[in-house]
């Protein structure tokens, strides 16, 4: 072969890959429907037509390349909310795995459940006992100043201003007092409910059947809770503390010693048959009306712990509710 054939041989074969990607490209066809389902075809899609789905078809009419149809911001917004909940999703489900898996490791049985709940009760007890012997202790610690302050006005000398800074001070703490009361009796709630949820789990988890399971309390336990009246707005919570006032002086077997807008209150118990109530009004930030509050107390003496157990007693307590208008606790 001579030289000068090789050479237009060689400039033929460039010539062929030069033109070859120009001739791919005019043999592409492009297929889509618009929107009132029309069919085009075309080897240009119109701008019109950019974002809409599409075919890509080669010189012998067969697909090679689907383009879809650009997402509307609703459907991104969609999609994006869509994964959001679906990480959500994943974060619970390993969350839940992680607290099935130290449910397992820290109890055996679910009789090991119920006796941490007895331990968590009690020691909440144990504070509950703390705050009344404080509540109790001020109350005698009021009467005595409350009795000095009566003296001095008797011997015609103005009570000094200490007195009655020391005064009010202590009734704050009694109404502190009976708030912590209640927010230690809602405590105890949360730990019987967190137990039950546990054991129900440790069964699920350990597939028991029923005759393989402990018992559950079947009756609900007194609660302090259950002497607490919610109402709602200020009108009917003073309607309400008035009901209280009758309630406290026609069931209360020691004198009236403190009766404001915020705490009716009689003496502390002296005699093993005494009964003392005091009824709190407790408002929390961002509620319009209060939580009423009432406790009973005996001497604190065998007899009068016995008197505090008695059906006479119970009834005082659960009566409450219903005095005032209310129903009675679930």
């Amino acid at each position: 072969m001579g030289t000068g054939k090789l050479a237009l041989i060689l400039k033929l074969a460039l010539l062929a890959l030069l033109l070859a990607p120009a001739l791919a490209t005019a043999a592409k066809l492009y297929k889509w429907t618009d929107a009132e389902g029309n069919v085009h075809y075309s080897d240009k899609v119109p701008p019109e037509h950019s974002k809409s789905a599409r075919s890509e078809l080669d010189d012998r009419g067969i697909q090679v390349n689907q383009v879809d149809a650009a997402k509307t911001k609703e459907q991104i917004e969609r999609e994006q909310e869509l994964q959001r909940l679906r990480a959500e999703q994943q974060r619970l489900i390993e969350e839940q795995k992680a607290k099935d898996r130290v449910l397992l490791r820290t109890f055996r049985t679910e009789d090991d459940i119920l006796m941490a709940r007895n331990g968590k009760l009690t020691a909440v007890d144990v504070l509950i006992q703390v705050s009344r012997s404080n509540i109790r202790r001020m109350k005698f610690k009021l009467a005595e100043m409350q009795q000095n302050a009566a003296q001095s006005e008797r011997q015609g000398r103005s009570v000094s201003d200490t007195m009655l800074k020391n005064i009010e001070s202590t009734r704050q703490q009694l109404k502190d007092g009976y708030a912590a009361i209640i927010h230690m009796e809602q405590n105890k709630e949360l730990i019987r409910e967190k137990a039950a949820l546990d054991i129900d789990r440790f069964r699920k988890l350990k597939q028991l059947s029923e005759e393989n399971t402990a018992q559950l309390d079947e009756e609900k336990p007194f609660s302090l809770l259950d002497t607490v009246v919610v109402c709602d707005d200020k009108v009917s919570c003073n309607k309400a503390w008035e009901k209280a006032e009758d309630y406290v002086r026609e069931h209360a077997t020691t004198r009236l010693q403190i009766l404001s807008d915020s705490i009716i209150m009689t003496a502390a118990p002296a005699n093993d048959d005494d009964i003392s109530l005091t009824v709190s009004r407790i408002i929390e930030e961002g509620f319009a009306g209060a939580k009423l509050f009432m406790d009973l107390q005996c001497k604190d003496s065998p007899r009068g712990d016995d008197l505090c157990k008695s059906p006479t007693m119970e009834e005082i307590r659960m009566g409450f509710r219903s005095y005032l208008g209310y129903q009675q606790s679930n």
